[in-house]
């Protein structure tokens, strides 16, 4: 009886020992640490690739310039008498700017003004005199008028007049055309500043705007093609405009000069202003993907497809550009990237082939 009361603890106790055994491997897994639980899928969120012209816009740096300016200079060592503008009036052409002193000028003016006179009479004296004896018609032709005018002293007093009228010009400066008055600092009863200009004249109702472009891009830039332009001072004031002038040569830098014509339509632009200027074209038939689409793995970029809850990663190539979104091309053959698949581009900086994705379309 006591050897069968024995028997029956020692079979309670293997059972025991074995559902104990049991529970703890369900709960914490077998001997090597392999669990039977997944892990949770990670959140992504994408965007669907689009196919067509892809939007490519030329960023570049410029300047203003205005597109009628003038250095203007008197021509004469003088004081100045008057000075009739000031720093950003604006005049019509041939406005006076100012004047110097002049009295000793305008004497010798009415001093060959008479000379001249005389000299008129005294050659049509000659004349007179030449044809009272002719019977005929009279000898007045070309050569004989020559004569005249260089015995009477005429040809020589109507030079003296032009060099006086020339110097009374030279103590005026007036405007060769229409603009705004910048740079001028002399002072009346002051002499101009030797090899400087009295003041500076633009128009700057128009602009031009000069700007460099790779030369790699330059094919895709033609004149009249449109741009689009902002000071660095006012990133929401934007400009429009037209290319006016490509310059046909390359720099060291390979590099070409462009020029646009941008009006200065609410006349908050200025000479000089350093501006951003872009310029939009577009490429036909591409795959679109966002810039964020595109990560590196193993220094090669990668797109993440998503497909039936999983997240399968392709190799790309990107061809274009712009402020936000590629052009790409498959590197590997059944890796391509087509028009409707979807994009993963919140999620995917970490992101291995075949993981197991939530997604969600962005809110873009």
């Amino acid at each position: 009886m006591k050897n069968h009361l024995t028997i029956l603890l020692s079979l309670l106790l293997v059972i025991a020992s074995s559902s104990c055994k049991q529970k703890t491997e369900t709960e914490f897994g077998n001997e090597l640490g392999k669990t039977d639980s997944k892990a949770d899928p990670i959140h992504v969120e994408g965007e669907i690739a689009t196919f067509g012209d892809f939007p490519l816009e030329f960023v570049s740096n410029g300047k203003l310039n205005a597109s009628s300016q003038a250095e203007l200079y008197f021509k004469k060592n003088q004081l100045i008498e008057n000075i009739n503008v000031k720093n950003g009036d604006w005049i019509e052409g041939g406005t006076v700017l100012a004047t110097m002193e002049n009295q000793l000028v305008i004497i010798n003016l009415d001093q060959a003004e008479i000379r001249l006179e005389s000299a008129n009479i005294e050659r049509e004296n000659q004349v007179i005199g030449h044809t009272a004896n002719q019977k005929g018609k009279l000898d007045e032709n070309d050569q004989a008028m020559n004569y005249f005018s260089l015995s009477s002293g005429f040809r020589e007093a109507e030079l003296n007049m032009k060099k006086a009228q020339l110097d009374y010009q030279n103590t005026i400066l007036t405007a060769p055309f229409s603009g705004r008055v910048i740079d001028l600092d002399t002072k009346i009863q002051n002499l101009p500043t030797s090899g400087e200009p009295f003041c500076r004249l633009i128009n700057d109702r128009v602009f031009e705007v000069i700007f460099p472009i790779l030369e790699s891009e330059i094919g895709r830039l033609k004149v009249g093609q449109s741009i689009s332009m902002r000071p660095f001072i006012a990133d929401s004031v934007f400009y429009r405009g037209k290319i006016s002038e490509i310059n046909p040569a390359v720099d060291e830098h390979g590099l070409v000069k462009v020029t646009a014509l941008v009006p200065n339509s609410d006349g908050e632009l200025l000479q000089g202003m350093n501006v951003k200027v872009f310029i939009k074209d577009k490429v036909s038939n591409c795959v679109i993907v966002p810039k964020e689409a595109v990560v590196l793995r193993n220094n090669k970029q990668v797109v993440f497809k998503y497909s039936e809850g999983k997240a399968m990663w392709n190799y790309v190539g990107t061809v274009h550009e712009n402020s936000t979104h590629y052009s790409v091309i498959p590197v590997k053959a059944g890796q391509e990237i087509l028009e409707g698949d979807t994009i993963i581009t919140i999620g995917n900086l970490n992101l291995a082939h075949e993981a197991e994705v939530k997604f969600r379309m962005s809110n873009k």
